[in-house]
């Protein structure tokens, strides 16, 4: 019988990733996006890889939301902390979910998560790859000349020839061509009571 107050614990610990900087924020001097924040739409965006894909939306979405799960105790590096960096994040998983009663699963799908042998756990890699995309096309739509640099161009099509599948090419030349929506077309263009002539009423 697994104790709830294990459990309690454990969710005070998952609560913790909405405060777990990711390291981005050194190098460009900005606030971005949380662990959990980037996990979101991770989830979101593995989902729709999966879907198209041939795999499970549902299987992806479950990966997704462990594969950043060791940076809530071990941080996260970029690739340019890494040399100097030894972190384990299989250790931090281990003990993370230890004696809860989700180990069984989470351990699981972050095996299968590192492995990268299931459609779907390459469809969560290119999702972690893309949603660095997208935020660095909010960041510079935003006024950040840090994306508009000629060696983070370079990174973003380093990028493009990271991903599993065709999927996750095409969208990601979707996001960064020239005639792409803007991150707020969303909200600009969508129904609203401005639109509608029912604001203030």
């Amino acid at each position: 019988m697994v104790s709830l107050t294990r459990m309690v614990n454990f969710f005070y610990e998952m609560g913790a990733a909405r405060h777990r900087p990711r390291a981005w924020e050194q190098h460009i001097g900005t606030k971005m996006a949380n662990v959990a924040e980037h996990t979101m739409r991770v989830q979101v965006l593995a989902s729709y890889l999966a879907q198209q894909e041939g795999g499970s939306p549902e299987a992806a979405a479950f990966i997704a939301l462990w594969h950043d799960g060791e940076e809530i105790r071990t941080g996260d590096q970029t690739p340019f902390q890494k040399p100097y960096v030894s972190t384990d994040g299989q250790r931090a998983m281990d003990d993370m979910v230890a004696n809860t009663a989700m180990e069984g699963i989470i351990s699981a799908a972050f095996k299968n998560y590192k492995k990268r042998e299931s459609v779907e756990a390459k469809c969560v890699k290119d999702a972690d790859i893309l949603d660095t995309v997208f935020e660095l096309m909010e960041l510079k739509a935003g006024g950040n000349h840090y994306p508009q640099l000629p060696q983070v161009t370079e990174q973003i099509a380093f990028k493009r020839g990271k991903y599993f599948t065709e999927t996750a090419r095409n969208l990601h030349d979707a996001v960064t061509q020239a005639s792409a929506p803007s991150p707020w077309d969303w909200l600009l263009n969508g129904p609203s009571t401005y639109k509608d002539g029912t604001y203030g009423k």
